[in-house]
Order: C-alpha cells, then sequence, then structure tokens
C-alpha cells in the first residue's frame, strides 16, 4: 500500500510538473513574457531545473549567445521530444545569424538525421542552400533550391524558393534569369517575396547604373511596403551613383537636350497619386502625372517641376527634402 502511495504521489508530482511546463511555453506563445517569467520562477526549483526550464529561459533570454548556451545545455538535458525539433532549429537560426557555418552544418545534419520528416526540414533545405551559396558552391544551391521549389510548388514557400534562386543568379553572374524570376515576384499581390524583390531588382539597377529604374523600384518599394528594411541602404546607393555621374551630366544636357524632374512618388492606386498631385500643385509646383507599365503592372509616377540641368533639378530636390522630410530622386525625362 505504501509503496503504491510513493508511486501515486510521484506520477501526480510528474502530471503536474508537465502541466505547469505547458503552461509556460503556452504564455511564451501569446507573448505574455511577465507572466512567463513569474510562472517559471514559481515552478523551478532545484530539483526541476531540467531541459525544459532550461529551454524557457532561453526563449525569456534577451542576449542571444545566452539563450544559445541554455539551448545546447537543454539539448544535453531530458528536453521533452516536442521541444527538442524547435530547438534544433533555433539553434540553426542563431549559428546563421553568427556566421557559425560549422555549427550550422553539424546541426543541419543533426536535424535531418534526427527528424527525417520534421516540420522545419524546408527550413533547414535553405540553410544548406545558404552554406553552398557562401562557399561559392552556385551549382549545388541552384541544384537544391530547385529540388526545394519542386516540393513547393505554391504560397509563402514558392516565393522563398525564387528569392533564394534569384539571389544565387545573381551571384552566379547570371542575370537574365534572376531578372525574370525577379519581375515576376513584383507583381504579385502579396506574401514575402515581393518586397525582397523590389528590393534586389533595386540594388541591380544601382549596379548596372539604370538610375531611373533604381529609383523607380525604390518608389514602388516605398509606397506597397513602407516598413521593408533596406531602404535607407538603397537611397545611400543612389545617391551615390548620383554622385559619381554628376561630372558628366552638364555636357549630356547639351548635347541630348534631356530635361530633369524631381520623382516623388510611384503609386499603384491613382487616387493616391491625385491626391499626393495636388497636395505639390497648392504649393505651386508644376506637377505631372505619368504612367509607367512595368512587368504589365501600370503605376502612377508623380513628377515635379521640369529643369534644364542636373544641378538645377538636385537644387529644387533639396528643397524640397527639406520641407517634407522625405527622400525624392532626380530622374532624366
Amino acid at each position: 500500500m505504501q509503496r503504491f502511495l510513493i508511486i501515486a504521489v510521484l506520477t501526480s508530482a510528474v502530471a503536474a510538473q508537465a502541466l505547469a511546463d505547458t503552461s509556460v511555453y503556452r504564455l511564451i506563445e501569446q507573448g505574455k513574457l511577465d507572466a512567463a517569467r513569474q510562472e517559471l520562477s514559481r515552478t523551478s526549483t532545484a530539483a526541476l531545473r531540467d531541459g525544459n526550464h532550461l529551454f524557457f529561459q532561453a526563449l525569456l533570454e534577451s542576449n542571444g549567445a545566452r539563450a544559445a548556451d541554455l539551448m545546447e545545455t537543454a539539448l544535453a538535458s531530458s528536453v521533452d521530444y516536442e521541444y527538442r525539433e524547435l530547438i534544433n532549429y533555433r539553434l540553426a537560426q542563431y549559428y546563421y545569424l553568427n556566421g557559425a557555418w560549422d555549427k550550422l552544418q553539424r546541426q543541419i545534419v543533426t536535424y535531418r538525421a534526427k527528424f527525417e520528416n520534421g516540420q522545419y526540414r524546408d527550413q533547414m533545405a535553405r540553410f544548406s542552400t545558404l552554406l553552398d551559396e557562401k562557399a561559392g558552391d552556385f551549382e549545388s544551391a541552384l541544384t537544391q533550391i530547385d529540388r526545394y521549389i519542386l516540393n513547393n510548388n505554391s504560397g509563402e514557400n514558392r516565393q522563398w524558393g525564387e528569392i533564394d534562386k534569384a539571389r544565387v543568379l545573381l551571384a552566379f553572374r547570371k542575370g537574365v534569369g534572376a531578372d525574370k524570376l525577379l519581375r515576376g515576384l513584383s507583381r504579385e499581390k502579396s506574401g514575402p517575396g515581393v518586397p525582397q524583390a523590389l528590393y534586389l531588382l533595386a540594388t541591380e539597377a544601382v549596379r548596372n547604373r539604370k538610375a531611373d529604374d533604381a529609383v523607380f523600384y525604390y518608389n514602388v518599394l516605398r509606397e506597397a511596403f513602407p516598413g521593408a528594411i533596406g531602404q535607407d541602404a538603397l537611397v545611400d546607393r543612389m545617391a551615390e551613383m548620383t554622385e559619381s555621374s554628376d561630372r558628366t551630366t552638364s555636357e549630356a544636357d547639351k548635347i541630348t537636350g534631356t530635361f530633369y524632374s524631381i520623382q516623388v512618388g510611384v503609386f499603384s492606386d491613382a487616387a493616391n497619386a491625385r491626391k499626393l498631385a495636388r497636395d505639390f500643385e497648392r504649393a505651386g509646383h508644376r506637377v505631372d502625372l505619368v504612367d509607367k507599365t512595368i512587368s504589365r503592372v501600370t503605376y502612377k509616377v508623380v513628377f515635379v517641376g521640369r529643369y534644364r540641368t542636373y544641378a538645377d533639378a538636385e537644387s529644387a530636390r533639396t528643397r524640397l527634402q527639406a520641407g517634407a522630410n522625405e527622400s525624392y530622386q532626380v530622374v532624366a525625362r
């Protein structure tokens, strides 16, 4: 009877601990981090500092290196199977972000061996592709990407695969194939690949000294995805491109008769374009609304002013930016 009672008590304790573990993890999933910390503190004792608790502590840790250490320790402890796969994936992310390529390679091998049909196998395939790309083995990277796209031929996963392929093609100096993929992605209505495609198209335009295309793609990115990262870097790169070409613009003006305007916006919504145009007209500026079609999608481009020389347009652009706290671009028309 006494033995039975001991077993019952132990069973109840294990069940209670499992319930507590689930509670902590659910609070973290819901973003209730303070409540999760309180619950973890309440249930954590010297006897209960097992792998699960180390994992939860890692999720609540703000220091990346410390969090990775906790996860590595959790894997060596009695962490539940349902968390073990996620830990492997999170560690792979950490190793990638920190450029720990050898550790990342080992983590991919470990994950594939233990979770052949795991829920993060597609993400691990992308990490493997990134390692090939980093090593300059572009043919192997493209082979892996094509296999990934074959298995993920729709939705967001397909977009991720096409972005990876376009990036590797650019690194492999196969710009035509990359451009086709990126233009196709740029005209899709939504998805994570769309802003990345616009960004890559803009950076390639800068690299190829195609100022008008660079400005156009930047403005589409800014209008459609104002929170997308990398926009400040794009502006800096376009400014560098402009500065390097300033020395030749004066003679080009005389020869071609080109005039310059300030591009202040690119819109897929014509109503938004007209609203911005009216704002500049009320301020006394000459405004042109011009259609520009790219990848079979028509955009409304708002131009302010017509200037005979690039220097005049650049001076006007500086004044407009100061008043509007926005970034505009001078373009040849």
